[in-house]
């Protein structure tokens, strides 16, 4: 099993590095493997990277893409307000920039050697965030995902895995297995799998309290899919137990804002209150791992600098060994 941590190309994190034996040692001296690294498109990678430690590359699949890729746009302009803000914050104005924009990340994936990428099977209305009463179904979303992957994989010799991800929109919740089939029989590749995001299965239960009732919770819908969870490859490790939260705010919504782009930092701002990106440091959770057996665990963990990043690590690696010392060995 490698062990990795998350980490962008954006501004945000690297300016937290002086150069690249810095970032290295970030992870190195933690004893993990090396990065899962979201790219950008359109940009060469940062020299601070250390190219031979990427494992695998994160997608950057919009997290609402669907009404684009129908070209439904009475419903793009609910949304967006006026064309010209959905072809900056699309990068261009049809489906084909949904597709440009992930073919070059691929090949950026193929040329870093990766191991794998992980794509997110969700579709989310801007204007849905906050009430999580959804236009799209499972189905739809999936079928729709289908689309886009085989058109990205079909005829290429990649040689990474395609990773799918579970949120906790409409998609990929991995809490109906019938849904989780379909998916896994629609890609085309052989090279399929999952990524089971532990958090974000959470956030599909506005009642878990404790991490306890969540590795309950997980566990139960890994019982679910059977030997469905033969797919599992990877996990993203993480926790956010925010469904008192969401459930006072569905009680009382706030106004959305007038313009798109203020909708959209405030819609994003409730969004990362959702999913925290938390240590997940229940004695169990070792046990959960063990059972899953991936072959990439990536602590997935949000901060705002590179100190309280590395606080948030030590947090889970400590809770890792202090109940399983084997477990990373």
């Amino acid at each position: 099993m490698k062990k990795l941590i998350n980490m962008t190309v954006f501004s945000h994190d690297m300016d937290r590095f002086e150069d690249r034996g810095a970032l290295k040692d970030f992870y190195k001296s933690r004893g993990l493997d090396g990065l899962e690294l979201q790219v950008l498109w359109n940009e060469r990678l940062p020299e601070k990277i250390p190219q031979e430690d990427v494992v695998g590359v994160h997608l950057r699949m919009f997290p609402y893409w669907l009404d684009l890729w129908r070209s439904d746009e009475d419903a793009l302009l609910q949304e967006f307000d006026k064309p010209e803000n959905w072809e900056v914050y699309y990068e261009g104005k049809d489906k084909s920039s949904i597709l440009k924009r992930l073919e070059k990340e691929l090949d950026i994936a193929q040329a870093l050697n990766a191991e794998y990428v992980v794509f997110h099977v969700s579709d989310c209305r801007f204007t849905e965030t906050y009430h999580n009463v959804f236009h799209y179904s499972d189905e739809t979303v999936i079928d729709a995902s289908c689309e886009v992957i085989n058109t990205l994989l079909d005829g290429k010799n990649y040689t990474f895995k395609f990773l799918v991800e579970n949120l906790w929109w409409p998609g990929l919740t991995l809490t109906r297995p019938e849904m989780t089939e379909r998916l896994l029989r629609g890609i085309h590749t052989a090279q399929k799998g999952i990524m089971l995001d532990t958090g974000h299965l959470l956030h599909t239960n506005l009642e878990l309290r404790t991490e306890k009732e969540g590795i309950d919770y997980i566990n139960k819908m890994l019982d679910a899919h059977g030997p469905l969870c033969d797919y599992i490859c990877g996990m993203h490790l993480q926790q956010s137990l925010s469904g008192a939260y969401v459930q006072k705010i569905a009680q009382n919504p706030p106004d959305l804002k007038e313009s798109f782009w203020d909708r959209f930092c405030q819609c994003s701002e409730h969004i990362f209150n959702i999913d925290a990106h938390l240590p997940f440091t229940h004695p169990e959770v070792n046990a959960l791992i063990q059972r899953i057996s991936p072959e990439y665990l990536t602590l997935e963990l949000v901060s705002a600098d590179s100190a309280e990043h590395g606080q948030k690590l030590d947090w889970q690696l400590m809770a890792l060994k202090w109940h399983s010392l084997a477990l990373f060995s």
